[in-house]
Formats: C-alpha cells, structure tokens, sequence
C-alpha cells in the first residue's frame, strides 16, 4: 500500500505546542505593551489565555475592530464548550477575518460536526482556511455531505454573532456593519 502524505497549513511539527506557544504570546504581548503599541496589543492580552487563536495578523482594517475581536472571542468560548478552538486572523488585502475551527476533543466535536474529527486537525471543510482556491468560495460544489454540513454550520455560527461570509471563499467573514475592501470570486 502506498504511503500518503498529508500537508497541513500549520504543520505540527513547524508550530511549538499549545502551552509554549501561550507563554511565547504572553511574552510578546508583554513586550509590544511596553514598547508602547498598547492599542492592539492590549486586545491580545485579553485573549492570551487561549481563547482565540490570533494567527496570520497583517496589515488590514478588521485589526482595529475591537467589536469583531470581541465577537470572535466569544465565539472561541462557545467553540471551546463544543471540543473546538478558533483561529483566527486578519486577511489584510481584504480587511476581513480568516477563520479556521480546529478540533480539541473529537468526541465533543462530532455532536456539532462532521466528517474525521482527530484531535489538533481542522474541521473538515473541502479545502485549508486562507488559501485562496477556487473550490474554497461559498458557491463551489462537488463536496462530502460532510463538508457541505460543516461549511453551512460555520456560515451560521457566525451569522449568530453578526458576521457574513464573503461569497469567495468559505473562511473568509467580515462583521456585519463594517466595510471590508471588496473582494472578486476567483
């Protein structure tokens, strides 16, 4: 039988594990506070226990909505309760949020998802949060009954807390009221 090799977004043996990675997080918040970007980084500071998982920030107006951080991180606690966690991030070309939902504990998570549910991977969703593939907008077919329940659970996660999924991609949402750039299907 031939060997598969998979690839992942975030690699586990690129990122260091979840406590290190927290304690490297309470560092650099700790580090831009007195540096004096007390702005931004005080919203993380907030959120460096755990609950969002702020990976991929550029340059991009959805970094200073405090609102949609809010929402987000509410959103992270739900998650949390369900055996998931949230990573999510600033797509700055766009000025809109990049969602990921990863799973914590798959026996939690299969009561809200579906499809292979190991613990560390992302939900099953068709295609990896924040690349930019054709089969990844919100109109593209040929999934899993899996993949489509999962992509419309996350539509409707979000819609709970007043965000709308941009039509080019699935992990792609901007906060209802704010005005992300403009983005064209591809």
């Amino acid at each position: 039988m031939p060997h598969r090799h998979t690839t992942s977004m975030f690699p586990d043996t690129a990122r260091p594990s979840r406590p290190r990675w927290q304690r490297w997080q309470l560092w650099l918040v700790a580090g831009l506070l007195a540096a004096g970007f007390g702005g931004h980084a005080s919203v993380h500071a907030a959120d460096a226990e755990g609950d969002v998982d702020w990976r991929g920030q550029s340059a991009g107006s959805c970094q200073q909505d405090r609102a949609g951080q809010a929402a987000l991180s509410r959103i992270a606690q739900q998650l949390k309760t369900q055996g998931m966690a949230l990573r999510a991030g600033c797509h700055g070309p766009s000025g809109a949020w990049r969602v990921e939902v990863t799973v914590v504990d798959g026996l939690k998570a299969s009561k809200v998802v579906r499809g292979p549910l190991a613990d560390g991977h992302e939900v099953d969703m068709g295609t990896p949060a924040g690349v930019p593939l054709a089969a990844a907008s919100v109109g593209a077919g040929g999934f899993s009954p899996d993949v489509q329940f999962n992509r419309q659970w996350l539509r409707t996660l979000m819609a709970q807390h007043r965000f709308s999924n941009l039509p080019d991609a699935w992990w792609h949402f901007a906060q209802q009221g704010s005005s992300p750039v403009s983005v064209a299907a591809r």
